[in-house]
C-alpha cells in the first residue's frame, strides 16, 4: 500500500503494537526488514502508521516475533484490513478535517462510548439546527458553502445509534451544557427535547453534573473514551481548538476511565438528570 497523507488512529495503534512486539522479541528494524525482504524505511513507515501492511507480511512478522496469542493476532489482522477498506466517511475527506475519519472509524467499531462534556451537547446527540450554529459560528468555521457537508457528515456518524448493533453510550454533561443558548431559545429547546428522547433509549445513559457540585475531576476539559472489542485497544479522545488528540497509552487510558467513573458517581442519576433537562427546556418556551 502507498503511504497515507496522514495515519489513522487504528494504523498508528497497529504500528505501535508491531514496534512493541518487535522490541519485546529483541529484534531490530533491520532484522524485520530482512524478514519481509524490504527496506528498513518500510518498517519505519508501518510502525509509525504512515503506511499499511499486507496481511501475509503482518503474519510473517508476528510469527517471527513469537506471537502465538490467536486473539491478538486476529485483532491486528483486522486492523490491517481496515486500513485497506473504503468506508462511508471517505466521501467526506475532502471537506472535513482528517480527525473526522479517525473518529468515525473508531465509533463504527466501538462497544462503548463514554463522554464527559462541559460546554456542548455531544456530537452524536446534536440536532441539525444545533450543528449548523456550531459550524457557522464555532471553532471549525468551515468555508462558505461547506456547512451542510459538515452537518451531513455528523448526521451520518449518528447512524450508529440506529443500526441495530448500537454501542453502549454514556454521557455526563456539566449543567452549563443545558444553559448555553446556542442559536437562541428555539434551537436550544429543540436540542434539549431531543436529548430527553435519546436519553430514554435502552443503550443511552445521560447524567448531568449540577453547578452545586463542590468539586469534581472534570476541570481539565471534555474527553471521550472509545471502548473497543480488541483487548487493550481502547482509545481516549481529547478535543483541542482545531483538532483532536487521541491517547492510546494503557496507563493514561486507565486514568481517564477512573476519572469518568468518578464523574458519573457524583452526577445526578439518569432520572433526576432527565427531569432537569426537561425543566430547562420548558423554561425556554417563554
Amino acid at each position: 500500500m502507498p503511504p497515507r497523507r496522514y495515519p489513522t488512529v487504528r494504523q498508528k495503534r497497529l504500528g505501535a503494537e508491531l514496534r512493541r512486539l518487535r522490541e519485546a522479541a529483541g529484534l531490530s528494524g533491520e532484522r524485520a526488514a530482512e524478514i519481509l525482504e524490504c527496506s528498513k524505511g518500510k518498517i519505519s513507515r508501518v510502525e509509525t502508521g504512515m503506511s499499511g501492511i499486507r496481511i501475509a507480511e503482518l503474519k510473517a512478522l508476528l510469527q517471527a516475533y513469537g506471537v502465538d496469542d490467536d486473539e491478538l493476532v486476529q485483532a491486528l489482522v483486522e486492523m490491517a484490513r481496515e486500513g485497506r477498506r473504503r468506508n462511508w466517511w471517505n466521501q467526506y475527506e475532502s471537506v472535513l478535517p482528517p480527525g473526522f475519519a479517525d473518529l468515525a472509524e473508531l465509533e463504527s467499531k466501538a462497544l462503548s462510548l463514554h463522554s464527559w462534556e462541559t460546554i456542548l451537547v455531544p456530537g452524536l446527540l446534536q440536532t441539525p439546527g444545533y450543528m449548523r450554529v456550531l459550524f457557522q459560528r464555532g471553532r471549525l468555521e468551515p468555508p462558505e458553502g461547506e456547512v451542510e457537508s459538515h452537518v451531513r457528515g455528523r448526521m451520518h456518524r449518528q447512524q450508529i445509534l440506529y443500526d441495530g448493533d448500537e454501542p453502549e453510550l454514556w454521557f455526563v454533561l456539566y449543567e452549563a451544557v443545558l444553559h448555553a443558548k446556542f442559536g437562541g431559545p428555539d434551537v436550544m429547546r429543540e436540542q434539549l427535547l431531543h436529548l430527553t428522547q435519546m436519553a430514554q433509549r435502552d443503550h443511552v445513559t445521560v447524567q448531568v453534573l449540577p453547578y452545586t457540585t463542590e468539586s469534581h475531576r472534570g476541570v481539565n476539559g471534555p474527553f471521550g473514551i472509545v471502548g473497543m472489542p480488541d483487548p487493550g485497544m481502547d482509545v481516549v479522545r481529547s478535543a483541542t481548538a482545531l483538532s483532536s488528540l487521541y491517547i492510546q497509552d494503557d496507563t493514561q487510558v486507565a486514568a481517564y476511565k477512573l476519572m469518568f467513573d468518578q464523574l458519573r458517581a457524583v452526577a445526578l442519576g439518569p432520572g433526576p438528570s432527565l427531569e432537569l433537562i426537561r425543566d430547562v427546556a420548558e423554561r425556554l418556551r417563554y
